[in-house]
């Protein structure tokens, strides 16, 4: 596992300028392609626990890290597919704030029609806080169910045979 991940840079976790901080709602919009807005691990629970009766999935990435870069298209492929049948997807990337014009060109160049956030580092239990014993190897997927339950947390990169066949288990009944 460790060798198909990235680990976290020294020091990106922390120092990561605080932004406006966003709304429920912004889970379920297109992504701003400008700016990128800073989550804390308390807001990705909320934006979780507001999506309930729907299956969320949160992926955190960075864009020097392989990996991540390789599993993205199929995470847009499953959200794609999924979305008008109960997906709400959100991406968290572990980039330095100082990298922003880095996530942006990986916004501009992949296109994803889900939000993408930054992830605020500033409390060094981020990590901890978003999964207890993570200590931030990238790329990292949780799935929760339609009640709010996580029922995934993979720590590698994911194919989209393997995320498609989770989250289709998990969406209600249309």
């Amino acid at each position: 596992m460790a060798a198909s991940g990235c680990r976290g840079r020294e020091g990106a976790a922390t120092a990561l300028t605080k932004q406006a901080s966003p709304s429920p709602a912004d889970a379920t919009s297109p992504a701003p392609s400008t700016k990128i807005r800073t989550l804390t691990a308390k807001q990705i629970r909320a934006l979780v626990a507001d999506s309930k009766g729907k299956v969320v999935v949160v992926n955190f990435w960075a864009s020097w890290c392989p990996p991540c870069v390789r599993e993205f298209p199929a995470i847009i492929k499953v959200y794609e597919q999924y979305h008008d049948k109960g997906l709400n997807v959100f991406a968290v990337s572990m980039n330095a704030p100082d990298e922003t014009p880095d996530i942006e060109q990986f916004v501009q160049t992949y296109k994803p029609r889900f939000p993408i956030f930054l992830a605020d580092t500033q409390d060094k239990t981020f990590n901890e806080s978003v999964l207890e014993k993570w200590s931030g190897e990238m790329p990292m997927t949780l799935v929760f169910d339609t009640d709010g339950k996580q029922v995934l947390a993979h720590k590698a990169e994911i194919t989209y045979k393997e995320l498609s066949s989770k989250v289709e288990s998990l969406l209600p009944p249309l």
